[in-house]
């Protein structure tokens, strides 16, 4: 049984054709508020070609107007209604939140995939447009999270706020003190996020008193890890299988 698995992020849209239990195909575009219906089927007619025979289409999402959108170009594209993780079916996870409903799809199924893969207590560390931290305890249990701006997001906010400072792109600096504006502004970012990431993790050890496995998704999890720990596992496709996974285990309850 084939399946497409739509990930709809703040950044990034990532389409994965799912086969024979492992992402065969990946795709990914730009998150646009305002692309149509009528490009959404462009682009699937694009990247599928003609490859249209799937047992389900399964959405995560933490954009609901793009939801809404990609919903209908699917149907009116492959024929078949799509099924929304946590609308359609229900993420089988426990948490201790005070407001289960809160938490973004992205974030319960990684804590979910992390948990089923590794049967460990883990953070996971998301790069995303935010830089977030979601722990599972040692018994499972979804126990709340972290939340920080991104890098991308704080390059933005820097090069809008300030006229003089330009917009640049994340990179290492060798040396913390920069001799012009961009190095300066890449130690600032790289370095500082080396930090916060560091104490927030030191932080998150000192409240659970126990040890746990450290995991790092998302685009920019590649450029941080380096100068964090060599333990750190990096798995860029977890969300894609925590959504294929909450369908599943949705399906056994139905």
């Amino acid at each position: 049984m084939k399946y497409l698995i739509i990930d709809i992020g703040n950044t990034n849209i990532v389409f994965a054709v799912y086969d024979n239990n492992k992402i065969m195909k990946k795709w990914r575009i730009s998150t646009l508020i305002n692309r149509t219906k009528d490009e959404y089927i462009i682009w699937l007619n694009s990247i599928l070609k003609g490859d249209t025979d799937f047992t389900e289409i399964i959405i995560g999402s933490v954009v609901p107007d793009i939801t809404e959108e990609l919903k209908i170009a699917i149907s009116d594209y492959l024929k078949k209604k799509p099924l929304v993780i946590s609308e359609d079916i229900k993420v089988n996870f426990p948490s201790e939140l005070d407001s289960p409903s809160e938490v973004g799809t992205d974030r319960i199924v990684n804590a979910l995939c992390a948990w089923h893969i590794y049967k460990k207590p883990a953070v996971i560390i998301d790069f995303g447009t935010a830089t977030t931290f979601d722990i599972v305890g040692e018994k499972g249990v979804y126990l709340g999270g972290v939340i920080a701006p991104g890098a991308n997001l704080s390059i933005n906010a820097l090069h809008t706020a300030a006229a003089r400072l330009p917009r640049i792109a994340i990179t290492k600096q060798k040396k913390i003190i920069g001799k012009n504006t961009a190095s300066a502004m890449s130690a600032g970012i790289y370095w500082g996020y080396i930090g916060l990431i560091k104490n927030i993790l030191y932080k998150i050890e000192e409240e659970l008193k126990y040890n746990f496995l450290i995991l790092a998704t998302g685009g920019l999890a590649e450029i941080f890890i380096k100068d964090l720990s060599k333990d750190i596992i990096i798995n860029n496709d977890l969300t894609l299988n925590g959504l294929f996974l909450a369908y599943m285990e949705g399906k056994k309850n139905d």
